[in-house]
């Protein structure tokens, strides 16, 4: 989105614009005297989340009519003030679309099939440390006094793994809790996963032309289209994240994703993308509405999903899905722009033994 530019206002502006915030003043008051009493809706409680950066404009309601004369430019900003639950008026999150994501991901494409593949033997181990946020699990979030709540058992918190290289050998998951207690679990051996990669051995096998790791993605035969439907879309755009999100991927593998991941219909690029971690970066995303046979706020809700990438580094970071639907009623704890769920990969590597690191 282009900022508008600050301007001085032509000579007389000031004076008429100060007679009409007066004259609006003086209808609040006429209105008030009346029994309206438009402080009361303000003075209702109002809840703060812990939640992604929404687009919002920086004015106050007072001043609304004139700061839309004056051209004010609607920003991604870190207000601390949360529109009220049941509000008709929330403004929707604009993502900061930059530019086409194609040439992004073919910079990614190009980084990767770059790289030299590493000499990696059966009796290693792939390590994993990863953060991870659900709004569902946050106990900050919290669900409203008098609402359903769910005691779902979604990833959440720091987490640190180790799998098999071949998925013959157990291995090892550490996660840290709030309160600083470490819970450590075995992972059992691993068979090979019919629509994703469970292990390293595996992820190789996985297509390294585009157009196959595109049919890959839509779970298409040979010479078979995808149905044109945007929840195919939106599946074979999630498999993507999970497959960057919880696989080590040779590089050639890695550079027949990106390249895949650009004939996904509706991909766009935003910038200022945040991670489970608070890291920034550009997002590869595309609009999910509906898309998802999940539930979002217990019934289905407007997102947005988001691959993030350090440009610089040409790395990923993470993947999250953003609400983009001002709540409607008391028990929607989501405000737009809120992290629906999100998972920043932290380090990756390759050890010969669990509990060591790279």
């Amino acid at each position: 989105m282009t900022e508008i530019p600050e301007k001085d206002l032509p000579p007389g502006r000031h004076r008429v614009l100060r007679e009409h915030l007066m004259r609006e003043i003086r209808e609040t008051g006429t209105a008030e005297e009346k029994g309206s009493s438009p402080e009361e809706d303000q003075d209702l409680p109002v809840r703060t989340f812990w939640r992604r950066p929404a687009f919002v404009a920086p004015v106050a309601a007072a001043t609304l009519t004139i700061a839309i004369a004056v051209g004010v430019g609607v920003t991604r900003d870190a207000a601390t003030d949360v529109p009220r639950p049941g509000s008709t008026d929330s403004p929707m999150p604009q993502p900061t679309i930059t530019k086409d994501p194609d040439p992004l991901l073919e910079r990614l494409a190009v980084a990767a099939g770059e790289e030299r593949p590493a000499d990696i033997r059966n009796d290693q181990f792939v390590y994993t440390k990863r953060e991870a946020y659900h709004w569902k699990m946050d106990p900050d979030k919290g669900v409203p006094g008098g609402c359903d709540g769910t005691d779902e058992g979604y990833e959440y918190g720091e987490r640190e793994l180790w799998e098999s290289v071949d998925g013959r050998s157990g291995g090892l998951s550490r996660e840290l809790q709030g309160n600083g207690e470490i819970i450590q679990r075995e992972i059992a051996r691993q068979l090979p996963g019919k629509n994703t990669a469970n292990f390293y051995r595996q992820a190789e096998e996985l297509p390294t032309d585009p157009e196959a790791m595109r049919r890959w993605l839509y779970g298409l035969d040979p010479g078979e289209k995808p149905s044109g439907s945007k929840s195919a879309d939106a599946s074979a755009f999630a498999k993507a994240g999970n497959l960057l999100t919880t696989n080590l991927l040779p590089p050639k593998v890695a550079a027949a994703l990106y390249r895949a991941l650009a004939e996904i219909p509706g991909l766009i690029a935003v910038s200022d993308a945040e991670d489970a971690a608070g890291r920034t970066g550009v997002a590869v995303a595309l609009d999910v509405s509906g898309a998802f046979g999940t539930a979002i706020r217990g019934s289905q809700g407007k997102a947005r999903a988001e691959l993030i990438f350090d440009e610089k580094a040409s790395a990923f970071l993470g993947e999250s899905v953003v609400n983009l639907e001002a709540p409607t009623e008391k028990c929607d704890p989501l405000e737009a722009g809120d992290l629906v769920s999100s998972t920043a990969v932290l380090a990756r590597g390759v050890v010969d033994m669990t509990s060591r690191r790279p």
